[in-house]
Formats: C-alpha cells, sequence, structure tokens
C-alpha cells in the first residue's frame, strides 16, 4: 500500500490528531463531580495539589457519592490512572503558578495548563503504548511498519478516550499491558545482561496495571502468553520462575498494593466490589443464571454474536483487531494441533475480560466497548504470532474496518442518530445513555454536512482557526463574516465555543500543536519505509 512521502504525512498527522483532539472535555476549568472522570482526576489533584490522601478537598459537598466507608472519603475509580497522569498535573500546576506569580494570570481559567497537561497525558501514553509494541514486534523479527500499528490503534474505538474523554482508564490499561509485554520480551530476549532488572520490573508494571484496573486479572499471564505465542523466538530454559528478583518483587508489589488500599480506604482487600460496589448484583445475577445451564448458554451466545456484529458498536464494524483475534483465537482453540496451555491461557483471558460486558449487559454508557479495550494489545501479538495461521484477507480487513472504526469516532456524537440517549440497548436494558442503531447512524451522520460542521468546529483544528481568526476579528465582523458563507453562526454552541475561546490564551494552543508536532516526527522517524505500511 503506497503512502504519500515523509513531509507530508508528517503534516497529514498533525492535521488528522488536531481534528481528533476535541476541545468539549477540555474548555473547563476541571471535571466536575461525580462520576469517574472525576474520581480519576481527584487521585491526581490530591497526590499533586494536597500530596496526600485525603479526598475532602476534591469531594466536598458530595462525601456520600462515592466511597464512605470505614472513616474514609475516597473515589470509587482506582488510583492507577491517577499515578499515571500525576506527573503531567503536577507540570500543569507549576506552569499555572509560575504564571500568577509573574503575570497574575488567572491558574484556574478555561484550559489552564494543569487540565491541558492532564489532558494530554493519555495521549501521550497512547502514542507510547504504540512505540512499545512495535518495539516489542521488532525485537520477535516481525516486519511490519509502524503505520500500520497505528491504524490499528487508530481504528480500535481507544483514541476516544485519548482524544476526548480523556480523564478515564482505557488507554492507562493499554499502556500498563503494552509495558508488560514490553518488558517480558526484553527479559526474554537479554542480550545486555539485563535480564535480572526486567525480572524485578515485570510485577511492577503489573502492579501499575493493577492500579489502573483490579478486576485484569489475566495480565498476570501476559509475559507466559507472549513466550507461547512466538515460541520459535525464545529460549524455553529461560523462565521468570527461576528469578529470584521476580519473587521479591512479586512480595514488594503485592505489599504496595494493599499499603495504597489502605491508604485511599482505610482497609486492605484484593477484591474491587468492596471498592466499586455497583458491581456486586450485577454479578449474582450473572452467577444465578448457571442455575439453568441452557438458558446461560443460549443468552451469552446472543450477546457474544451482538457484541461482534451488533448495530450498537459491534466490535467488527468499530474494533477490528479485537475482532480478528478473537476469530483467529475460536479456530486456534478448535484446531487439533496448538498448544495446550496457550489455547487454555487465552481462552480464560478472553473470557475474563468478555465476561465484563456480559455481567454489565451494556456499552458502559460511552463510546464502543470500552471494556474490552484491555485487549488491544495482546490482539496484536496474536495477529502477529507465529502460532496462528496467516489469511490473505486479513490485512484488507484490518486496514479497511480500522479506517472505518476511526470514522466511528470522528462522527460519533455530530448527529441525533450518532448521539447517546436513553434507549433500550443491544441487550434488552433501559440505559440512559446508549445507542443501539449506532452503525446506521453513523452512515446518516456522513452524508450529512452539519455532521463535518461540528466535528471541526469541535476539534482542536477548528479551535485554532477561530482563535487566528479572533486575533483579526471582533467576535461580531467573525459571526457576518461566516454569516456570508450560510454558516450557522447563529448555533449557541458556537457563539459559546467563541466565547471561550476570547477567554483562552493563544500560547495553549501554540504548545498543543508543538506537542503534536512532536509526536508525529517520533511516528515517521520509526518507519521502516516510506513505501509501504505493511509487508
Amino acid at each position: 500500500m503506497k503512502i504519500i512521502n515523509k513531509k507530508s504525512l508528517v503534516f497529514f498527522l498533525i492535521l488528522l490528531f488536531l481534528l481528533l483532539l476535541r476541545s468539549d472535555y477540555r474548555f473547563i476549568e476541571k471535571p466536575l463531580c461525580c462520576g469517574d472522570d472525576h474520581d480519576y482526576f481527584s487521585h491526581a489533584e490530591s497526590l499533586v495539589i494536597d500530596f496526600d490522601f485525603d479526598y475532602s478537598n476534591q469531594l466536598k459537598g458530595f462525601e456520600t457519592k462515592r466511597y464512605n466507608k470505614n472513616n474514609k472519603i475516597a473515589p470509587k475509580g482506582f488510583i492507577g490512572t491517577g499515578l499515571l497522569s500525576a506527573p503531567f498535573l503536577l507540570i500543569g500546576n507549576l506552569i499555572d503558578n509560575t504564571l500568577f506569580n509573574l503575570f497574575q494570570i488567572d491558574p484556574n481559567g478555561l484550559l489552564n495548563y494543569k487540565i491541558l497537561l492532564y489532558s494530554l497525558s493519555p495521549v501521550f501514553y497512547f502514542f507510547l503504548s504504540i512505540f512499545l509494541i512495535y518495539e516489542v514486534l521488532k525485537l520477535l523479527g516481525v516486519n511490519v511498519n509502524i503505520y500500520f500499528i497505528l491504524i490499528i490503534f487508530l481504528g480500535s474505538g481507544l483514541p476516544y478516550f485519548a482524544f476526548e474523554r480523556y480523564s478515564m482508564t482505557h488507554v492507562y490499561e493499554v499502556f500498563t499491558i503494552s509495558l508488560i509485554f514490553y518488558l517480558s520480551a526484553n527479559f526474554y530476549l537479554d542480550k545486555n545482561g539485563k535480564r535480572k532488572i526486567y525480572s524485578f520490573l515485570i510485577p511492577l508494571a503489573v502492579l501499575l496495571s493493577f492500579l489502573v484496573r483490579w478486576n485484569n486479572y489475566y495480565i498476570i499471564l501476559l509475559p507466559l502468553i507472549l513466550k507461547l505465542l512466538f515460541p520459535n523466538k525464545f529460549n524455553n530454559s529461560i523462565k521468570l520462575t527461576k528469578q529470584a528478583n521476580f519473587y521479591l518483587s512479586v512480595f514488594l508489589s503485592f505489599m504496595a498494593f494493599m499499603f495504597l488500599n489502605y491508604k485511599v480506604y482505610g482497609i486492605t482487600t484484593i477484591n474491587p466490589n468492596v471498592i466499586y460496589g455497583d458491581a456486586s448484583k450485577k454479578i449474582d445475577i450473572f452467577l444465578g443464571t448457571f442455575s439453568n445451564i441452557n438458558l446461560f448458554l443460549k443468552n451469552n451466545f446472543i450477546y457474544l454474536f451482538r457484541i461482534l456484529f451488533g448495530k450498537e458498536f459491534g466490535i467488527f464494524w468499530f474494533s477490528p483487531i479485537i475482532f480478528i483475534s478473537v476469530i483467529y483465537v475460536w479456530i486456534f482453540i478448535l484446531r487439533i494441533k496448538g498448544n495446550l496451555l496457550l489455547k487454555v491461557l487465552l481462552f480464560f483471558s478472553f473470557t475474563q475480560v468478555f465476561s465484563t460486558v456480559f455481567i454489565w449487559t451494556s456499552t458502559a454508557s460511552s463510546y464502543g466497548y470500552r471494556y474490552l479495550y484491555s485487549l488491544i494489545p495482546v490482539s496484536i501479538f496474536i495477529y502477529f504470532s507465529d502460532s496462528f495461521s496467516k489469511y490473505s484477507f486479513s490485512n484488507y480487513y484490518l486496514i479497511s474496518f480500522s479506517i472505518f472504526g476511526l470514522l466511528g469516532i470522528l462522527f460519533f456524537e455530530t448527529s441525533e442518530a450518532t448521539a447517546l440517549q436513553q434507549a433500550i440497548n443491544s441487550f434488552g436494558n433501559l440505559e440512559p445513555y446508549t445507542q443501539p442503531n449506532y452503525l446506521f447512524g453513523l452512515f446518516s451522520s456522513l452524508v450529512s454536512f452539519s455532521s463535518y460542521l461540528i466535528i471541526f468546529t469541535t476539534s482542536f483544528l477548528g479551535a485554532i482557526v477561530f482563535k487566528i481568526l479572533l486575533m483579526g476579528f471582533s467576535t461580531d465582523k467573525l459571526n457576518s463574516f461566516l454569516n456570508k458563507f450560510g454558516l450557522p453562526v447563529e448555533n449557541q454552541d458556537f457563539q459559546n465555543l467563541l466565547f471561550e475561546l476570547t477567554n483562552i490564551s493563544i500560547d495553549k494552543f501554540i504548545f498543543t500543536i508543538l506537542f503534536i508536532y512532536y509526536i508525529s516526527k517520533k511516528i515517521n522517524l520509526r518507519a521502516n519505509s516510506v513505501n509501504r505500511i505493511y509487508e
């Protein structure tokens, strides 16, 4: 597949990433209580601003809305996302305080640096995950261009939680899992005498991943899964379980996990439902269906079919890398040949993740089947592994539907047909935020001019253009100018955007452009070839 030259490609990437980068969650002073987004922000803010695990400042007036037990008030969301994003919030806070001290610039205004850098944190980890997976594939001798990996990621559904709804766990899940794979590959293939270091670091990466999302139990299997996926690349005699540093790190990681639980929640537990109690009733209902095994199997087969092919974010359409890995794993398990242990581990891993959707019987009130996104890294390694047969149509399907999946993100909530609303979801439940006909809604949005206007005006690309125009025109003159082209300037959301832009300094946009430029250059430098995406 031919692609454009390097310089043009960097420019294209900058435009694409700025178009993906949304303003709606960013043109704020801080996330508002209460909900998942605020929970993860609260962790970061308490660590960076207050330097403690006391969340009374973050949850003042909402103490009963989140975790409130054992004389501890805390977010329900787990601390890992806050830990990973804290350095960005810290730097942003330092910049805000410096600007206030020097120029009396309000540190709590719209899109302050604290929010800007915090919101760019998942963008950073999104691309770092791509780089880590690409480096692992290189170590394994897989001949793949980084743009192919980029396309897979862009079409997976994950970009929504990097470029728009940034204060959620999913990018951080993918990053920590990618890190586990990276450290594991370096442990098995070590040529620099650092195997002991890697054996110590792997449990710490697993700890970090658990702190992001406790219920991803399958992550402890990832080092072994990687080894079994590429049996011809690794020396079978090299095992983590033979390393003393590994056991030391496991012990220290477990103690750190318990310590953080106690500091945040006032208890020591390994059960996430004790903290995030909403799931308990759902789990009981799910387990209760075991009493009628035929009904249980029938219902879950129907659920699986809807997850795979349904109009409401079916992964065949909107997360092709996960879909194709599911198909590959099914074929592999049903084959007579193949490593039995690998079959068992993959079956457990995919079942454990998919069961979360079966339990909640929902897409989880946001874009896509977000509970499945932690499978993206392992799905990529399955796709390129030695253990799975390759099918000629796979590359074409993966590239074309990844592009379609990217369109699904871009056109999300650009019309009533692609917006979440109260309705009966694909599982037959009345949900406040769902869109059971998203696939057809997307097709209607693709031919709607207003959808393209919304994409542009709510993006950082559009915000930068309008900010430049506002530097030369007053708001009234700009409205008059745009009105000549028949654009709907009377739209209240657009007028709110112009008002916000007048209160956001140009340096925030310059900083964002430089950040995106740096990432685009790094991607381009890692490309194997400027001529082919995959060979």
